[in-house]
């Protein structure tokens, strides 16, 4: 057992209803440590009421997995979205939430609490559309590119759930695992540089070539999280495109999950109606129209594509 030194404070009204912790967690009693929650452990807010009651306001956990701990005290810390608002009001909450979510995991690592904390807002965006579809046409324009990085996979999480419920998808866990998608896709740019990312001008080799490595980095990063084969499939291949010249496989048409076609075009939509520090944002009809022009068929599919012009229309 490692000694108590090691170990440092970690306040049980920190933990959240219904999150899951991914570290031990020990309770001291009678100056020795034990054991009380393992990785992987799930919390009620009735058994942190029930220890709060008995005394227990602390529990001690190991230094060395203190950048977990960190990640998960960060997401405690962001505010929680009220059910009760109005859809058009409750999908920029959840815009705003999603995106402080994203900034948090570029700041640490994605870890099982992470995963399991962007599945929940991947539900509440699925809920908010479901009870009024039109509420995306609500979502609110971004003007500043310097938080582009971190709103973007909030915006894309509703686009693609938004265009799903327009193609006719109706299964909540389905629209739930395409949500999830969005909300991932980007993860692997957490370890590409920022200035990298938001570069005014082009890329030279090296910096694209880091570039191209973040579908597949996030992918790798997922892996151990048990997370669904569409959700995983959005992260590494959002970027394929219908002709095979995308990344990082080179997949055509038939080779592309439609979970995925509809990600990548809500990916591209987004982008082009957002400010970017190398290109001037394009107002929504001029972005759907020059996807119509330039992308349809080749880069995009015409079905994910009459889905958004749907979703937005």
């Amino acid at each position: 057992m490692q000694a108590s030194t090691e170990r440092t404070s970690f306040p049980v009204s920190s933990l959240l209803d219904g999150s899951v912790t991914d570290f031990d967690l020990f309770l001291s009693v009678k100056g020795e440590d034990i054991l009380y929650a393992a990785p992987g452990y799930c919390w009620t807010r009735d058994e942190t009421t029930r220890l709060l009651a008995h005394g227990w306001n602390d529990f001690r956990v190991d230094a060395v997995q203190a950048s977990l701990v960190q990640m998960y005290l960060q997401l405690a810390r962001l505010p929680l979205v009220e059910k009760d608002q109005a859809p058009a009001r409750r999908i920029n909450s959840l815009q705003d939430l999603a995106a402080s979510f994203t900034q948090c995991l570029y700041s640490g690592e994605v870890s099982v609490a992470a995963v399991h904390f962007g599945q929940k807002i991947a539900k509440g965006i699925v809920d908010c559309l479901m009870e009024n579809q039109a509420s995306v046409k609500e979502i609110s324009a971004l003007m500043d590119h310097d938080q582009y990085t971190f709103y973007h996979s909030a915006r894309v999480a509703v686009f693609a759930t938004a265009m799903s419920i327009s193609m006719g998808v109706t299964d909540e866990k389905h629209l739930q695992r395409i949500a999830t998608g969005g909300l991932f896709h980007d993860v692997g740019k957490k370890d590409v540089p920022l200035d990298v990312i938001n570069k005014p001008g082009a890329l030279d080799q090296a910096e694209w070539q880091k570039m191209r490595s973040h579908p597949s980095q996030g992918h790798d990063a997922l892996k151990a999280a048990g997370l669904s084969l569409e959700t995983m499939e959005i992260v590494l291949h959002h970027h394929e495109r219908m002709n095979g010249s995308g990344y990082p496989h080179g997949l055509q048409q038939s080779g592309i999950m439609t979970e995925v076609q509809i990600a990548a075009v809500a990916d591209i939509y987004d982008a082009l109606t957002s400010s970017r520090s190398y290109q001037k944002r394009k107002s929504r009809y001029e972005a759907l129209d020059f996807m119509k022009h330039k992308l349809l068929g080749t880069d995009i599919s015409p079905t994910a594509f009459r889905g958004l012009v749907a979703a937005l229309t």
